[in-house]
C-alpha cells in the first residue's frame, strides 16, 4: 500500500510539473490570440496546481496540512470559468478582457465561507490528510468543485454548438474554424465531473476510499490539460478578415419590415428580413441557376457575402431564402453542389485512375476528409463504394437518393 501511495505521489508531482512546463510553453509562443492563450495558460495552470496540492497533502497523510494549504484545495472551483472564458475568446471575434469578467469569482463565494466556518473549529485544523478525507465537508466541497466544472463546461459546450450553426450560415469551409476539437473536450469535460460527482457520493456512502478519487483525478486531469494544450498550440487564427466578414454579414440586423395597406405587419412571416414569398422564389431560382451556370462552389473559399454579391441580393435575404426554400444552411447547400458534381466526376472512366483528394479540389473542398464526410452524410456511403458501385449507372447502381 506504502508502494502504491509512493508512485501516486511521484505521478502527482509529476503530472503537476509538467502542468507547470506547458503553461510556460503556451505563453510564450507567439500567437494571433494571446487572450485567449493566457486564459488557457490560466486554465492549465489551476488544474497543475490542484495536482501539486494532491501531491503535498499526501506526502504525509497521516499529518495536518497547513491551513494556506486547505484553502488552495478549493480554488479548482475557478477552473470552470478560466475554461469558459477561454471557449469565449476562441468563439467570438471581438472577445476581450474587461472587469466586468471578474464577476466569475462568485465560485469562490462557497470556498470562503466553506473555509471560514471550518477554520474557526481547533479540531478541524488539528485532522490529518487521511482523517479530512472522509469528512462530509471536504467531500462537499469537492463535489461543489466539479458540479462548478460540469456547469461551465456545459455552457461552453453549448457557446460552441452555436459558434458552429452561425459558421454553417456564413461559410462553405469550416474545417480549420469550427473547433470541434474543444466540444469534444468541453464534453469530456461535463463527462469526467459527472464521474467526479459519483465518486463523491460513493465516498459519502462510505463505498470507496479517496485513494480512487485521486488516482481518478489524476489520469483525468493530466488527459484533459494535454489534450487541450495540444489542441489550443495547434489551433490556427480563428477569426480571419474572411470569417469576420462573413459573420457580420449574418450577424447584421435584419431592416424594417414595411408595413401593408391595414399598417400591420406579418411578424412571425417576415421577422428575419421582410421577404415576401414571390421575392423568395425568385431569389432562389437566380440562386439555382447560378449553381448550376457559373458553378461558384468550386471556390472553396466561397462564403455567403460573396455568394450574395454574385446574386446582388443581401447576406440576410439569400440567408433566409437558403434556410427556408433549402431547409438548411448555407454550409449544407453548398457542399450538397460539390458532392453532387463529385457524383458525377466519380461515374466518369478515368474516375478509377484519379485520387479522391483530387476529385475533391477539383469540386471545391479544401480536404479529402470533409469530402467524405459530407459524400457519406448524403449518400450513405464512402465516394470509394460509390464509384465501385456505380458500374452500369444510370441503369441500376446507385442505390441511395442523395
Amino acid at each position: 500500500m506504502a508502494a502504491n501511495m509512493s508512485l501516486l505521489n511521484e505521478a502527482l508531482l509529476i503530472g503537476a510539473a509538467q502542468g507547470a512546463l506547458l503553461c510556460i510553453v503556451i505563453l510564450s509562443l507567439p500567437s494571433a490570440n494571446r487572450t485567449a492563450n493566457r486564459l488557457l495558460a490560466s486554465y492549465v495552470g489551476l488544474e497543475s496546481l490542484h495536482l501539486f496540492f494532491l501531491y503535498t497533502s499526501y506526502m504525509d497523510d497521516a499529518a495536518a496540512p497547513d491551513a494556506w494549504l486547505r484553502l488552495l484545495f478549493g480554488l479548482r472551483a475557478l477552473d470552470g470559468p478560466a475554461v469558459y472564458l477561454y471557449v469565449r475568446a476562441l468563439s467570438e471575434a471581438d472577445f476581450r478582457w474587461h472587469p466586468g469578467l471578474l464577476r466569475h469569482l462568485w465560485v469562490l463565494l462557497f470556498l470562503f465561507g466553506w473555509f471560514a466556518v471550518l477554520i474557526s473549529d481547533p479540531a478541524w485544523l488539528a485532522l490529518s490528510t487521511r482523517e479530512l478525507q472522509q469528512l462530509p465537508s471536504t467531500v462537499a466541497m469537492s463535489a461543489y468543485q466539479s458540479l462548478v466544472l460540469a456547469a461551465y463546461g456545459l455552457v461552453a459546450w453549448r457557446r460552441l454548438a452555436a459558434h458552429q450553426r452561425r459558421l454553417r450560415q456564413a461559410l462553405s469551409a469550416v474545417d480549420r474554424v469550427n473547433l470541434d476539437w474543444l466540444s469534444w473536450l468541453m464534453g469530456a469535460l461535463i463527462a469526467t465531473n459527472t464521474l467526479h460527482l459519483a465518486l463523491d457520493l460513493l465516498r459519502l456512502l462510505g463505498l470507496v476510499g479517496a485513494d480512487s478519487k485521486v488516482l481518478v483525478n489524476l489520469c483525468m486531469t493530466l488527459l484533459l490539460i494535454y489534450l487541450i494544450s495540444i489542441g489550443g498550440l495547434r489551433q490556427p487564427k480563428v477569426f480571419t478578415d474572411p470569417v469576420r466578414e462573413a459573420l457580420a454579414a449574418v450577424d447584421e440586423p435584419a431592416p424594417a419590415v414595411e408595413t401593408g395597406q391595414n399598417g400591420g405587419a406579418d411578424r412571425s412571416k417576415y421577422q428575419k428580413s421582410g421577404l415576401d414569398e414571390a421575392r423568395r422564389t425568385e431569389i432562389w431560382n437566380r440562386l439555382q441557376a447560378l449553381l448550376q451556370q457559373e458553378r461558384p462552389h468550386l471556390d472553396p473559399g466561397l462564403s455567403l457575402p460573396g455568394l450574395a454579391r454574385l446574386l446582388g441580393v443581401r447576406p440576410q435575404e439569400l440567408s433566409e431564402v437558403i434556410n427556408t426554400a433549402y431547409g438548411g444552411s448555407f454550409y449544407d447547400l453548398v457542399n450538397r453542389a460539390r458532392v453532387d458534381m463529385a457524383k458525377v466526376l466519380l461515374r466518369e472512366p478515368r474516375a478509377r485512375r484519379r485520387k479522391m483528394l483530387d476529385i475533391a479540389l477539383s469540386v471545391g473542398f479544401s480536404s479529402q476528409s470533409t469530402f467524405y464526410s459530407q459524400f457519406r452524410k448524403q449518400t450513405g456511403m464512402t465516394p470509394t463504394v460509390w464509384r465501385d458501385k456505380g458500374e452500369g449507372w444510370p441503369e441500376g447502381g446507385e442505390t441511395v437518393d442523395a
